[in-house]
């Protein structure tokens, strides 16, 4: 990887220079911690909450109090036991204070909660706030190593010295505990809890446009519009899209035409989207397909930065997906019960039709045919064959089948020209994407 590449970043974001957007999350978030408020983020993998987590450390307190922040990577003590989880808390405190000149006594049983709170008696005594960044959170909350007594300590130590936490994670605490009785602990009824979803579109455009304004070569405005109707706002996959379009600037690639760029973005994006994917229920992999569904399904959905809101019609609510690479990605999975073809997602359970993610009111009959063009997409199907899977044998009428075809483009309009005749044969079943 060329280090001249500006979007190089596969993983957190360390230093300040290179931390783009998220203004607003950042401003709630600091309001609240520095009120003794502690806070649960939420978001999905890759889309930047450890980046975060680091910017939050770098934050100068308006106040002019200089609160202690510390961060601790719970993958660090994912399995360990409750004095192992003291001792890196102590440890990451003291370390934190020693890179702030905060003088502090020394401990000698430092794998103790006793260490731990007289710790914080001393920073609680020279009036300096501290607060508690805890990354991969689900990895303590799930270790089964820990009790609620463990819990209601880190509890108590917010009351007995206003510390607050903040706690990153993908799922919401009450999904990620190991035990029922954990999230029973006090602990976990302090938390106002913030998502942290995609960038807006001024965020991920001016990500584009500021990675190069001090680079070798610079982003037009057709390529900058064209990456982000493929990548969206997610910025994990602007970095991808930033980075391949770059190289391929870097080494005089043609650009001409932009889509030459959509297979090395895509390759690299598949993992991730595949990972998504197989991590899904179900009835999630399903309302993903037609970006609906149950209310439950849909909201996870959106939490993961899958589906988006597109509008409202009719009080009804119509999502789409977030970006074009995922949207692709999703017309090449297969889901029991689903066929997909081109435009076109046929359930054969619910007995439904979408086309381009809306509800086709269709006929039993025009369901049937339908559904045979589709199982048969791109391939020329003879008319017998398509009055069989309609009526169950072959029609004596010749214009029967011709009405129906008829009737079936009238219903799936503005598509009709998906349904092309091949004259003295059958029909076809082409996408006008």
């Amino acid at each position: 990887m060329s280090i001249d590449n500006p979007f190089y970043h596969r993983g957190a974001i360390r230093q300040a220079r290179y931390f783009h957007g998220r203004t607003a999350v950042t401003a709630q978030i600091l309001e609240l911690l520095y009120n003794g408020q502690s806070v649960s983020l939420i978001g999905p993998r890759r889309i930047g909450k450890s980046s975060l987590l680091l910017h939050l450390q770098r934050q100068p307190r308006p106040d002019g109090r200089t609160p202690l922040i510390m961060l601790l990577d719970c993958q660090e003590v994912g399995g360990s036991t409750a004095e192992n989880v003291y001792e890196s808390l102590l440890c990451s405190l003291r370390e934190t204070a020693v890179e702030a000149n905060i003088p502090l006594k020394e401990e000698d049983h430092i794998g103790t909660y006793r260490a731990l709170d007289r710790t914080l008696r001393q920073l609680y005594r020279q009036e300096i706030p501290v607060i508690i960044l805890l990354d991969e959170f689900e990895l303590l909350a799930g270790n089964p190593e820990l009790s609620p007594y463990f819990f209601a300590r880190l509890r108590g130590l917010t009351t007995k010295y206003g510390l607050a936490y903040l706690t990153a994670s993908q799922r919401p605490l009450f999904a990620i505990t190991a035990q029922e009785e954990i999230l029973s602990s006090p602990f976990f009824n302090i938390f106002v809890t913030v998502p942290l979803g995609l960038f807006t579109n001024d965020e991920a455009r001016t990500l584009l446009e500021k990675r190069t304004a001090d680079s070798a070569y610079h982003l037009s405005p057709a390529l900058t519009a064209h990456l982000l109707t493929l990548v969206g706002t997610h910025p994990f996959f602007l970095h991808i899209a930033g980075y391949h379009a770059y190289q391929a600037m870097a080494h005089g690639a043609d650009m001409e035409p932009f889509a030459n760029l959509n297979n090395a973005i895509e390759s690299e994006a598949d993992s991730h989207l595949h990972y998504l994917w197989q991590n899904l229920s179900v009835d999630e992999q399903h309302a993903l397909i037609i970006a609906g569904g149950d209310v439950d399904s849909v909201r996870h959905l959106q939490q993961q930065c899958l589906l988006i809101l597109a509008n409202v019609e009719k009080d009804r609510a119509r999502f789409t997906y977030s970006n074009r690479i995922l949207r692709d990605f999703i017309r090449r999975q297969e889901a029991d019960g689903i066929i997909q073809a081109g435009l076109f997602v046929i359930d054969e359970q619910r007995h439904q039709v979408w086309a381009e993610l809306r509800l086709l009111k269709l006929t039993n009959s025009q369901f049937d045919l339908l559904r045979c063009l589709c199982q048969r997409s791109g391939e020329v199907v003879h008319g017998d064959e398509l009055e069989t899977a309609v009526w169950g044998s072959p029609s004596s009428d010749p214009d029967r089948l011709k009405t129906l075809i008829k009737r079936l483009r009238h219903a799936i309009t503005p598509h009709q020209k998906c349904i092309v005749s091949e004259r003295g044969v059958g029909y076809t079943l082409r996408s006008n994407e």
